[in-house]
This record gives structure tokens, C-alpha cells and sequence, in this order.
């Protein structure tokens, strides 16, 4: 990575978002760390409100966003296969919701009205959640196209071509692990994609309680997940599309 991209990066609002998601996810993880070995208070303080400014900059930086979000929804309607047109429109649909959602969390933390938070960040976690389950059928069926590709080019091939079926050796094994290595390096934006939505997948689900993860996980799961952005915005062949 090279640091004309990293400058071309931070000059977009995309990356900016990114860049301050990675931190403030990684915040979380020092703090809720740093507070299990019993450290000091002070520095545990100190990540939490780098945490808490940074969530609050990336609410402001996405204010108005949703509109833009919904009007891409037009675009992908049209899109001539049913169920990447399915998914993505749906997902941009509830990704659109959810930052109208954020819209009014942003708003009751600076105090400029009365806001129920905890109504309006219930709904937007339930908004994000359903738009990562679209945006992970749309991964599993990227996924299942690829490798009925890889299964229709192996035809009439060479039997090392393909994938074995059962591992009964560490031949076997090897041989799984090298095809799954080669398809994988030719689908970088898919197993990006499937990363980032995976690692999501956690955060909102815990946040309306469905799963009990520690912070420090979360804040991992989030930094990982803002690393699998990034790496789409730097690298154009780990970026999926359409999006």
C-alpha cells in the first residue's frame, strides 16, 4: 500500500468513514481489554471517548447519506439476474432505512431535539441486520455460481482439476487446501465481501441482544470487517460488483 493511495484514500468520504470505523472499533477492543486486566482507569476513559467521538463523526459524515443509498436502489432493480437483483436491492433498501434510523441517533447526541435513542437505535441495528442477511445470500450465491463454474470448466479435464469430494489422505487434504487457495485468489472480491459481512453479521446481532459477545470481540469483529472495506476501496479486483 503505497502512500499516493493512502492520501487518495482519506480525500474520500468513503475512506475517511473507513479509516475512523477501523479506529473506533479497535478502541473498543483496548478499552474493554484493558479493563479486564484491571488497568487504569484514566487510559480505559480515554479509549472509550476516542470511541464514542469517532462513532459520533461517522454519524455526521453519513448525514443525508440514506437518501443517496435509496436512489441507488433504482439502479439495481433493473439488474438482469433475479437474485443478485433481489439482494442488493433489498439490502440497499434496509441500509437506506438504517442510516435514517442513525439520522436521529446523531441528533439526540447533540442534544438539538428529544430523541427516544434507544427506540431509534433498536431500529437501526434491525435494519443494518437485514441488510447484512441480503448482502450474505448474495455472498453464498456468488459463491455457489463460482464453484459451478470451476465444476463445468473441470469437465472432461484432468482429474486434479477438481475438488475432491472426501479428504481420505493428507494428499487429499493438500490438494483441497491449493484448489480452494487458486479460487479464492481469483475471487478476491468475494471472499473480501463474504469477510466484512461475516464479521458485521455479529455487531448488530449483539446489540439487540440476540448474542452475548464481550466487547473486545465485537470491536475486533469490527476492525477486521473495516480492514475487509478498506482493502475494497484500495484494490479494485476486492471490490464486488455491482454494490
Amino acid at each position: 500500500m503505497n502512500m499516493d493511495r493512502l492520501v487518495q484514500l482519506n480525500n474520500q468520504a468513503g475512506g475517511r468513514d473507513k479509516i475512523a470505523r477501523l479506529i473506533q472499533y479497535a478502541s473498543r477492543a483496548m478499552w474493554d481489554s484493558l479493563e479486564t486486566a484491571n488497568s487504569s482507569p484514566a487510559l480505559v476513559d480515554n479509549f472509550k471517548t476516542i470511541e464514542y467521538i469517532l462513532s459520533t463523526f461517522r454519524k455526521l459524515l453519513r448525514f443525508g447519506k440514506c437518501v443517496d443509498v435509496f436512489y441507488g436502489t433504482l439502479k439495481t432493480i433493473h439488474y438482469p439476474d433475479l437474485t443478485i437483483r433481489v439482494t442488493l436491492t433489498l439490502s440497499k433498501l434496509s441500509q437506506s432505512l438504517f442510516l435514517f434510523a442513525d439520522h436521529f441517533l446523531w441528533l439526540a447526541r447533540t442534544g438539538l431535539t428529544a430523541v427516544d435513542a434507544k427506540r431509534w437505535s433498536s431500529l437501526a441495528n434491525k435494519y443494518w441486520l437485514f441488510s447484512i442477511i441480503m448482502n450474505l445470500c448474495r455472498d453464498f450465491y456468488e459463491i455457489l455460481r463460482v464453484l459451478d463454474l470451476h465444476r463445468s470448466g473441470c469437465k472432461g479435464g484432468i482429474s486434479r482439476c477438481r475438488l475432491p469430494t472426501s479428504i481420505n489422505s493428507p494428499e487429499d487434504f493438500k490438494r483441497l487446501a491449493l484448489q480452494s487457495f487458486v479460487l479464492m485468489q481469483g475471487h478476491k472480491d468475494i471472499v473480501v465481501d463474504t469477510v466484512k459481512n461475516v464479521c458485521d453479521f455479529f455487531i448488530p446481532l449483539t446489540a439487540l441482544g440476540y448474542t452475548k459477545l464481550t466487547p473486545r470481540t465485537i470491536g475486533l469483529l469490527g476492525a477486521v470487517s473495516s480492514l475487509a472495506g478498506l482493502w475494497a476501496l484500495l484494490e479494485p479486483k476486492a471490490k464486488l460488483t455491482p454494490a
